[in-house]
């Protein structure tokens, strides 16, 4: 991808927490809907990763049947260990390395149609241990830590896409050329909530409450999405599915902040409370609850990344209110390094575990594709190994999510 100096200069000038409108080349989208493609945790140069983009390529070349689409997000984490905090020769580098295999798609749809949002590894300052072992030939680095914007700035301004952090920002398209009717992807930056105290939080949410606000008098908003790095819900890695039961073949859950079963996880939390049972972490989902139901403007569901897999997960919800908070979460991490994900258990838990006793629950490499239809959107996980459309568990391939925020399954 090449690294163009005009674009430079233009994303430079929105800002963290710019509105940037859906404009921009039409793509050559196709007439039945909006398609966006998310992947996450693109963090590391390697197979999985070149697997990945040789898929949405193909999509967006026409070689894959699903045809082409619409967006690419890209869902945090993208660079790793520590973001685009890197000495300034490596920058360049780095950015190629990763986004290299995207080139394609990505030049062609242009920086307007391209997102990505903040992750805790791009605010993350150095590495506490850097090694190298065998006169150089094999480099340890382990355990990131610190904060710094340096990364996410160095990230805004690359070109070719449109970076968000810091303050939440919005990005709406219409659902078909010409349609009055649309699609807002609001983007929450939850990788620096978490980083920093709860009394400096003030700013962010009140800035989502503004858009949410603000929304209530456009009428013609059918969708709305929040994109964050962070999950609500999970069944993974972060969620405390870590271990794998032998005698069972399965995944076994250990609870990730306790202190006697899960003594360096707890320690991990205290300092940096990456986990969904810490404090902070629950703290910052209650956060995004109460603002959207104040909002009062229905969000169907969130998307994001953090844990390395693919699943979709539906909060069983009964009678009564109407609740504007997102019932169903999209989780799309499996971008270059899979991690162990809980077995599907529907029909409110799909996700992308190997059956195989020998994968130890481990995810599927790959992405989600959502295509958005007035009253209903469809949802399909990509495989990153052969570019088939995923079994998330009992035989289901395709989902279907109406403008209600219900789980609809083939």
């Amino acid at each position: 991808m090449m690294l163009r100096a005009g674009a430079i200069i233009a994303l430079a000038a929105l800002g963290p927490g710019s509105a940037v409108p859906g404009i921009g080349r039409d793509p050559g989208r196709r007439e039945d809907g909006l398609s966006v493609i998310a992947i996450g945790e693109t963090g590391e140069s390697n197979s999985v990763l070149r697997g990945c983009a040789a898929y949405v390529t193909d999509m967006h070349s026409g070689r894959h049947d699903a045809g082409k689409f619409d967006l690419l997000f890209f869902l945090g984490d993208s660079f790793g260990p520590t973001g685009l905090n890197v000495p300034p020769g490596e920058v360049r580098r780095n950015a190629e390395a990763i986004l290299g295999p995207f080139n394609e798609p990505m030049d062609d749809i242009g920086a307007a149609h391209v997102h990505s949002i903040a992750g805790e590894h791009d605010y993350y300052a150095r590495n506490a241990i850097e090694e190298s072992l065998l006169l150089g030939l094999v480099k340890v680095e382990e355990a990131p830590i610190g904060l710094t914007d340096r990364g996410n700035r160095r990230e805004a301004a690359l070109g070719g896409w449109t970076h968000h952090y810091g303050a939440p920002s919005e990005a709406v398209f219409p659902l078909s050329p010409g349609s009055g009717d649309s699609v807002q992807f609001i983007f929450f930056d939850s990788a620096v909530m978490l980083r920093t105290p709860e009394t400096a939080w003030n700013a962010p949410l009140g800035r989502l409450a503004a858009l949410l606000a603000g929304d209530r008098r456009r009428p013609r908003l059918v969708w709305r999405i929040l994109c964050a790095h962070h999950p609500f819900i999970s069944a993974g890695e972060h969620a405390g599915y870590t271990a794998w039961d032998d005698e069972a073949d399965s995944v076994e859950y250990v609870p990730p902040c306790d202190r006697d079963s899960s003594a360096l996880s707890w320690v991990r939390n205290m300092l940096d409370p990456e986990d969904l049972c810490a404090g902070r972490y629950r703290a910052l989902v209650d956060s995004l609850r109460r603002v959207i139901r104040q909002g009062g403007v229905k969000v169907q569901f969130a998307l994001s990344a953090h844990d390395h897999s693919l699943q979709l997960l539906s909060e069983a919800s009964g009678p009564g209110k109407e609740d504007f908070f997102p019932a169903i979460q999209i989780i799309s991490g499996a971008g270059s390094v899979p991690s162990r994900v809980n077995f599907p258990d529907p029909p409110h838990l799909f996700t992308s575990a190997k059956r195989s006793p020998s994968d130890r629950g481990e995810s599927l490499p790959g992405f989600v594709r959502i295509t958005f239809t007035g009253e209903l959107c469809t949802v399909v996980f990509y495989n990153g190994e052969n570019g088939d459309p995923i079994d998330m568990g009992g035989g289901a391939r395709v989902f279907h999510i109406s403008s209600s925020g219900l789980l609809i399954t083939n």
